[in-house]
C-alpha cells in the first residue's frame, strides 16, 4: 500500500526531528511531506531526504489556522491521486500503531466504511522529570484522553477539514482503537522557550493592527493558544487532576468507544465534541511495554 505522510512547521526544530525520525520508520522519507512555513534553512537539514515545500511567512493573520489547514489539506487530496491513504499531523503528533503488519499493513487491512481514520487522541502531560531523550513515554506516560486530539488525519477519499484538522466539514470518520495519536506540545523540552517567543510575536502584530487602526478587531482571543499558552496549559493541567483513570493495559477499545459516543454532527461539521469528554474527563497511563514506541 502507498502511504505517504504530511506535516507543516514553523522553527520547532526538535519536534520536526522527532516527526521525521518516527513517520520514517512507517514510509520511506521521499513520501514524507514538510511544509517548510517561512523557509527556515534548518527545516531542509532536518528532513533530508524528505519533499520540503517552502512557503513565506510574513505575519500571523487572524485567519492563518483556516489558511494553514486550506492548504495542508489541498495537498492532502492532492496526494490521494498518488497514494492509497495520506496521514496529515501537525509537526507535535506523532502516531503510533499498535495493529499487526505496522501502519501501513493495519491501514490497508482496515475495513472502516469512511472517508478518514482517526486515531485516538492522547494529550501528553508534563508530570514528571524523566529525561526525554531517552523517550518520551518513558519520561511522560501520563495522558488525558482527548477529544481536541481524535482527529480524522488518516485519509482515502477526499476530505474538508475543520480549523486545526479536528474534524470534518463533511463525511464521516472512525477511530480505530489500534492506533493512537500522542500530541508532544506540554513536553517539548524548549517549550518554555517556544511559547514565549509566540507570545512576543503577538504582541509585535498587536502593536501593528493598533497603528494601523485595525485593533478591535482582532478581539480579546486574537491568538489566544500563544499570547495566553500558560492559562491554556494549566487548564489543561487542571483537568488532568480531575480525571478519572481509565485502565489501558488491555487495551484501547474503551476508549475509543467513549471517543465514539461523543461524536457530534452540526449541519456539515463533525468532531468529537469536547463537552461530552470532559463530563467526566478521563486520564491514562501508558502501560510499561508500549513506552518504547515513541
Amino acid at each position: 500500500m502507498r502511504l505517504a505522510i504530511v506535516t507543516m512547521v514553523w522553527r520547532d526544530h526538535w519536534l520536526l526531528n522527532k516527526w521525521v525520525r518516527h513517520n520514517a520508520q512507517y514510509v520511506d522519507r521521499s513520501s514524507l511531506y514538510v511544509i517548510n512555513h517561512g523557509g527556515d534553512p534548518k527545516i531542509h537539514d532536518i528532513a533530508q531526504g524528505c519533499n520540503v515545500i517552502d512557503i513565506p511567512r510574513d505575519e500571523v493573520t487572524i485567519d492563518l489556522t483556516r489558511r494553514r489547514w486550506d492548504l495542508l489539506g489541498g495537498i492532502t487530496n492532492g496526494l490521494l491521486a498518488f497514494y492509497d491513504r495520506v496521514i496529515c499531523t501537525d509537526v507535535d503528533e506523532l502516531i503510533v500503531c499498535l495493529g499487526q503488519g505496522g501502519l501501513p499493513g493495519h491501514l490497508e487491512n482496515s475495513t472502516a466504511d469512511t472517508v478518514a481514520l482517526s486515531p485516538v487522541g492522547l494529550n501528553l502531560m508534563p508530570v514528571g522529570d524523566g529525561d526525554i531523550e531517552a523517550g518520551v513515554l518513558k519520561a511522560y506516560p501520563q495522558a488525558r484522553l482527548s477529544a481536541k486530539y481524535t482527529k480524522p488525519c488518516i485519509v482515502r477519499d477526499r476530505v474538508v477539514w475543520t480549523v486545526g484538522g479536528h474534524g470534518l466539514q463533511r463525511g464521516r470518520f472512525t477511530i480505530d482503537p489500534e492506533l493512537l495519536l500522542f500530541h508532544l506540545h506540554y513536553v517539548t523540552p524548549d517549550y518554555t522557550e517556544r511559547m514565549e517567543e509566540r507570545r512576543r510575536i503577538v504582541e509585535q502584530s498587536r502593536a501593528h493592527h493598533s497603528a494601523s487602526g485595525a485593533a478591535v478587531e482582532l478581539g480579546k482571543r486574537y491568538w489566544i493558544n500563544w499570547s495566553q499558552s500558560g492559562m491554556i496549559r494549566d487548564k489543561e493541567l487542571g483537568l488532568f487532576e480531575q480525571s478519572r483513570d481509565l485502565p489501558v493495559e488491555d487495551g484501547f477499545g474503551q476508549a475509543a468507544e467513549l471517543l465514539t459516543a461523543a461524536i457530534r454532527s452540526e449541519g456539515k461539521k463533525t468532531v468529537v465534541d469536547h463537552a461530552v469528554m470532559n463530563k467526566p474527563p478521563y486520564r491514562i497511563t501508558v502501560p510499561e511495554k508500549l513506552r518504547h514506541l515513541l
